[in-house]
């Protein structure tokens, strides 16, 4: 009887440890991304209905600015709003129709940024894999332009050089100061009455300028209409902004 107990009890032990590791096989599925990627995505919706408007949780520009293009040749372009409370995108099928827009906004219960479309309330879950693409859940999957794009001119070159932190005169301290990204996304901060912590004043998008000339730029406001700074590079470290020429160099 002994032997018996003995062996039912292994048998017991033996069928807990195959449960487990099914329980274990069933849950480790759903660790990964739709495109495969490891991640944990146990419980983050890839849509949510009704997405609220939340100036303090918008999106990172830098991540999501410019033109890009789609598998199925439509264009995507994200820029910040007029009032600067929100960042933009619009979605263009290969006919340039209109086929969704709306707001890109990061949702901390799930730890991802939304582009939540108006078209029909609903907001998708994005992410980008190891090559920089961008994955907009139900809406496609996308890379960066370097060309033209409706309604927009995005420059062919030399984002890469520009990329860093400008200040102006090379002063640590500067009033102004210019924040470049690699993919044509630019800020440009100032310090209240010359001092104090700087603070954004205006962003948006380089492109270049329509004389070809190689070293001649636009940066081109998101935030107000019809501002336009031309600069021009004199070197990889040195730039002049601006109507008045004033002069910025690059410190990070």
């Amino acid at each position: 009887m002994k032997h018996v107990e003995r062996f039912l009890s292994l048998a017991l032990v033996a069928v807990l440890c195959l449960c487990l590791a099914a329980c274990g096989e069933s849950n480790s599925n759903e660790d990964y991304g739709d495109d495969g990627s490891d991640y944990n995505l146990y419980g983050v919706p890839d849509s949510i209905e009704g997405l609220v408007k939340d100036s303090e949780q918008m999106a990172n520009l830098y991540l999501y600015g410019g033109a890009w293009t789609g598998e199925d040749n439509g264009t995507l372009i994200a820029a910040t709003s007029d009032d600067g409370d929100e960042v933009r995108f619009a979605l263009y099928d290969a006919d340039e129709e209109l086929t969704a827009s709306g707001f890109i906004q990061f949702v901390p219960e799930y730890d991802y940024d939304y582009f939540y479309n108006e078209h029909d309330g609903i907001a998708y879950r994005s992410w980008f894999d190891e090559d920089g693409a961008l994955y907009v859940a139900d809406l496609g999957t996308f890379t960066r332009v370097t060309g033209d794009a409706p309604g927009e001119n995005i420059g062919d070159t030399g984002f890469e050089r520009m990329a860093g932190t400008w200040y102006l005169d090379a002063e640590a301290d500067a009033r102004s100061i210019l924040v470049f990204d690699e993919n044509g996304g630019w800020e440009l901060m100032e310090r209240p009455d010359g001092d104090g912590d700087p603070a954004v004043v205006d962003s948006g998008i380089i492109e270049v300028a329509p004389d070809d000339d190689e070293e001649l730029y636009l940066a081109v406001s998101s935030q107000f209409d019809d501002v336009v700074y031309e600069f021009t590079l004199i070197d990889d470290d040195t730039m002049c902004w601006g109507g008045e020429f004033e002069y910025y160099q690059k410190m990070a």
